[in-house]
């Protein structure tokens, strides 16, 4: 059991309270807990967590999720609007909105619905799909329903319907032809223009965001209007009589910005844009800001692509009070202020858990000491000789040469192979000696004061590969894309010390399937502590991976989705398991490519068939084969 100031340390050291948002902590016996309603609450052990779904009989890989964090963070949002809302005495409201592809897993939208329910949060679309989805939620009657994207006359047609519905749907125009297929059908249609969508239009700022995603913001963003496509839309808005058809403009500067400034200065933008319009007669009441409220992925509070150097509050601050200025230096009324930011509501909510299966490169030399060199060659003995006495006579001293001396011999012996005088066993020989020459180099190389470039490349070569239980590819795809950061930790024995820096590799057979960066507190670094595996599974969390990474996610080499297990805090006992998904099967990964079971299943019977086998041991065979489709696609504990 850790006491309280070794706690501390340990908590300093991972980091875990700089990017944990108060959700993620490490109790006294060392383990990764989940406080999900924020800090001084029931903390959810991750390894137990980890037992009771085995005992609900899944198993790694899987996703944690906790569903009263999505909550938490939606209240968190709303709340740091609120209070900005009454600091400045701002008379609009604020309404939130949930971006869909941020995550359009359904258990993950049924808790932004539910747990959005009384806060008025609505939902954001930017395709057919997603709006057919979001249709299927009841929401309440002032949520808003909004429809970004570029969009067609069955998209806007499906807009229509929603309104029939009762649905409050605000149509995002994204160009101009957009615009006049709306008005178009608005001519056509023989209902109340009330029960039309609302327009909203997209505006095309000089600003731009930062980060990695701000080149979807500034004046070469594909999406929005730019201001003489403004102009030419509020003509035609008030030569088909519905100026007050237009209810909402819209900027986005971008996914996580990084930095304020940045943000500040195209609300100023925006809001200066929106007081002209109203001078000109029109009447839209909503102000959407967009998204981009940044997770601080590495804890580190700066404008880094992984961080961000701004609280929530204050974001809303700046929002709230950086409009109000505009609207009062123009003298028109402030705008009701709509938010679709998503990473950061939900990033928090799941963890990717999964088992190490196999630690690769810290292999020792095994029973070679005594072995006897019969060399094919004179020169090939006399080589291996030399790398023995090198092993042998390294001392701190003399280490640097006696290594250089090491790699002088080992090229020596790599080119006498290729000529064809060193066996195959001499070879794997040498090479066992002389890795052992090299670890043993950097052993003495780690007690000088600077180490050299030399010996840190060598330390590259070294490195632990932890063998991981699932695909980056599937599970954090933003990893291996875009060199997204995200925090990794050991779920347990953080009252050990680590004795491995490691990467982590996963078991698809793409050498891209490799994690080589982490957080650290002052930057990130190319490996990780972690601890040597005992006799018990050795769990790793990935965290704040509940943003974009399902939407984003692939079935490389037919990894599907992993199994998903819902955790809620609980008076009674702390915290229940509330729900269990299985993930996907080999048979439902490969009919997604077109395998019918069917045509599989005749296609092994008819290979059996032509087999020696006797129709019983042909029988058999065939009812294991369809077992297997039915099989988890990971590797079993």
């Amino acid at each position: 059991m850790l006491n309280t100031r070794q706690l501390l340390e340990i908590i300093e050291k991972v980091g875990i309270a700089d990017w944990g948002a108060g959700y993620f902590s490490i109790n006294e016996k060392g383990d990764i807990i989940c406080t999900p309603k924020g800090n001084h609450t029931v903390g959810i052990s991750l390894p137990d967590v980890i037992e009771k779904a085995k005992q609900e009989g899944l198993s790694t890989p899987m996703i944690i999720r906790f569903p009263e964090l999505i909550k938490n963070q939606l209240e968190r949002m709303h709340s740091a609007f609120s209070n900005a809302l009454q600091e400045f005495n701002y008379s609009g409201n604020y309404h939130g909105v949930f971006p869909f592809k941020v995550n359009q897993r359904r258990e993950f939208i049924d808790s932004i619905v539910e747990c959005g329910k009384d806060l008025g949060w609505g939902l954001e679309v930017g395709s057919k799909t997603e709006f057919m989805a979001a249709l299927s939620y009841t929401m309440r009657e002032d949520a808003l329903l909004i429809c970004n994207g570029f969009k067609d006359k069955e998209f806007i047609e499906m807009a229509f319907l929603a309104c029939h519905m009762g649905r409050k749907v605000h149509l995002v125009v994204e160009g101009p032809d957009e615009l006049e297929m709306i008005l178009d059908k608005i001519k056509t249609e023989k209902r109340d223009r009330s029960k039309c969508p609302s327009i909203g239009l997209r505006v095309k700022l000089y600003s731009k965001g930062s980060g990695k995603w701000q080149d979807s913001s500034g004046s070469n963003s594909k999406f929005g209007l730019t201001t003489i496509e403004v102009m030419n839309a509020l003509a035609l808005l008030d030569a088909f009589d519905l100026k007050t058809q237009l209810s909402m403009l819209h900027f986005h500067i971008g996914s996580q910005i990084t930095a304020i400034k940045r943000f500040k200065e195209a609300l100023k933008e925006a809001a200066r844009v929106y007081a002209k319009i109203i001078k000109m007669g029109y009447t839209p009441s909503y102000l959407n800001i967009g998204g981009g409220v940044g997770v601080d992925y590495d804890g580190s509070q700066t404008s880094s692509e992984s961080s961000a150097n701004y609280s929530l509050q204050e974001f809303a601050n700046d929002a709230v009070y950086v409009i109000s200025e505009v609207c009062k230096n123009e003298a028109v009324t402030e705008p009701n202020i709509v938010s679709e930011s998503g990473r950061v509501i939900a990033a928090y909510h799941s963890v990717v858990v999964t088992d190490i299966r196999e630690v690769q490169g810290e292999e020792k030399l095994a029973n070679i000491k005594d072995f006897e060199i019969s060399s094919q060659s004179k020169e090939s003995g006399q080589h291996l000789k030399e790398l023995f006495y090198v092993l042998k006579n390294m001392t701190p001293k003399n280490f640097v040469e006696f290594y250089h001396d090491a790699v002088e011999h080992h090229e020596d012996l790599y080119t006498l192979f290729n000529l064809g005088y060193l066996s195959l066993e001499e070879r794997a020989v040498s090479e066992e000696v002389y890795k052992e020459i090299c670890l043993k180099a950097l052993h003495y190389s780690y007690q000088e004061k600077y180490q050299s470039e030399e010996f840190a490349a060598l330390k590259k070569i070294y490195e632990s590969k932890y063998l991981a239980n699932f695909s980056i590819f599937q599970s954090i795809p933003d990893s291996w894309s875009i060199g997204q950061l995200f925090p990794v930790l050991p779920l347990s024995r953080h009252d050990e010390r680590t004795s491995h820096q490691a990467t982590i590799v996963d078991i698809t057979c793409d050498s891209d399937g490799c994690l080589k960066n982490f957080i650290d507190k002052k930057s990130s670094k190319t490996v990780i502590d972690l601890h040597s595996p005992n006799d018990k599974p050795y769990y790793l969390g990935f965290f704040l991976v509940g943003a974009y990474q399902e939407s984003l996610a692939n079935e490389h080499n037919l990894f599907g989705a992993i199994h998903e297990v819902e955790v809620h805090s609980d008076k009674k006992d702390g915290w229940v398991v509330s729900k269990v998904t299985e993930g996907d099967p080999i048979k439902e990964l490969l009919t997604c490519r077109n395998y019918e079971e069917h045509e599989l299943l005749d296609g092994y019977r008819q290979q059996l068939e032509k087999s020696s086998l006797s129709d019983l041991e042909q029988k058999t065979t065939l009812i294991q084969l369809e077992k297997y489709l039915s099989c988890y696609p990971y590797l079993k504990e």
